[in-house]
């Protein structure tokens, strides 16, 4: 591995830290309560390391958010089906599973505009440029807040239902 490699390496590991240190965090405080320095010992990290990645507490959760979406797209890219088809709305299902804890911290401490604006840029690259005055276009963030409601819902009620069983819930809805 190259030495250039090897410090982006430590750099991710180090955003990793911060954010996960962030979220344990809000377990147990309010947002707005938590301090750099705090996060800093709960990382385990200098505070030059938070401050050289991140200009604030928002902006962890922001990164955080896009790298998950970014990873999304990567599993996206293979389906063959659009962003309103069922393995797709499944593929959503499945990662806001498996970033429940993350997504419900963002949402309780009042943050939920965060994955919504990231949502809806999703949707936006997703389907491409479209004109102000076409349905379409509003189609898109109409089906994105309800969509992002839902996700939101379904993780507050514990996620009795399975996300295929979700998907095809939300399929129906939208058919």
């Amino acid at each position: 591995m190259k030495e250039s490699d090897k410090r982006l390496e430590a750099n991710r590991l180090v955003k990793l830290r911060i954010a996960r240190a962030l979220t344990k965090l809000m377990e147990t405080k309010n947002f707005s309560d938590i301090t750099v320095t705090e996060i800093v010992q709960t990382a385990g990290v200098a505070r030059a390391s938070y401050y050289r990645n991140f200009a604030s507490k928002e902006e962890v959760l922001i990164k955080v958010t896009d790298e998950i979406w970014q990873n999304y797209r990567k599993k996206a890219a293979k389906l063959s089906d659009d962003f309103f088809g069922y393995d797709s709305i499944l593929l959503i299902f499945r990662y806001f599973k498996t970033y429940k804890h993350f997504i419900l911290c963002v949402y309780k401490a009042g943050l939920a505009y965060i994955y919504l604006d990231i949502f809806d840029r999703q949707l936006e690259e997703q389907i491409g440029d479209m004109p102000f005055n076409d349905v379409g276009r509003y189609k898109i963030y109409f089906y994105s807040g309800a969509l992002y409601n839902v996700f939101l819902k379904w993780l507050e009620g514990g996620m009795q239902e399975t996300p295929a069983a979700m998907a095809q819930m939300v399929r129906s809805l939208i058919l």
